[in-house]
């Protein structure tokens, strides 16, 4: 009899052992992933709106893809609207492991608008310098897929808000894996994304996206601040 409680007690520990095993790495997979509004894993190849904070007091609105004053209409760039949604195109991203079913936490993606949004074929957001002052901004057109150092400018990563659980922020620094040549690797800028004062249209309906570079005593905290919502 002391037996049989002995290996009921020591299966009752086993089982519960690989409960706890099979919580914690259920646990660490959602960690890994990127989330919606309602707590769902972003789903590769689906499309999102993308919002920020103060969005939700009608303080800077939706992102949408515009041509700039005094350039050709295509490509168009991004901006997000100083106010409202009019116009908000959702967007999807594509991993470069094809593998993934979802979206992961600091994983090199392509952000695509929805093209029926637009007159223009989108193409993967790129990062693409101004011809008078060189700073990188975001715009349409870029190749999707192929991962390769002539791809570099296309591939971005979604990470988590630091000080503001539940938002993330878009980063730009390619994994050297993903662009495959590490000298090209060191020539890159990484930086956040996000929007300044300066970039503001004239009639500040809109401010236009662009790279800000990693500065050692505020190391990517000056991104834009989104969470996301399933179109």
């Amino acid at each position: 009899m002391a037996n049989f409680y002995l290996q009921l007690y020591t299966t009752i520990l086993l089982m519960f052992s690989i409960s706890m095993v099979s919580s914690a790495t259920t646990a660490n997979n959602v960690d890994s992933l990127v989330l919606d509004i309602e707590g769902n894993p972003l789903e590769v190849g689906s499309f999102y709106y993308v919002r920020t904070p103060q969005s939700t007091f009608r303080w800077g609105g939706g992102i949408v893809a515009a041509s700039k004053p005094n350039q050709p209409e295509c490509p168009q760039y991004v901006a997000q609207l100083g106010e409202g949604w009019y116009r908000e195109s959702p967007i999807k991203f594509l991993p470069s492991d094809p593998s993934h079913k979802h979206v992961h936490i600091s994983s090199d993606v392509n952000v695509v608008f929805n093209n029926s949004f637009s007159a223009c074929s989108q193409g993967a957001w790129q990062l693409t310098p101004d011809a008078n002052s060189g700073d990188l901004f975001l715009s349409t057109g870029g190749g999707i897929g192929n991962p390769s150092p002539q791809t570099a400018a296309n591939w971005f990563k979604i990470e988590k808000r630091r000080g503001d659980p539940g938002f993330y922020q878009l980063e730009y620094c390619p994994s050297s894996n993903t662009i495959d040549a590490f000298a090209t690797k060191k020539d890159i800028v990484c930086g956040a994304i996000d929007g300044s004062i300066d970039n503001l249209t004239d009639d500040h309906r809109m401010i236009w996206l662009s790279l800000f570079p990693i500065r050692p005593d505020d190391y990517f905290s000056t991104g834009l601040m989104f969470f996301f919502i399933k179109a």
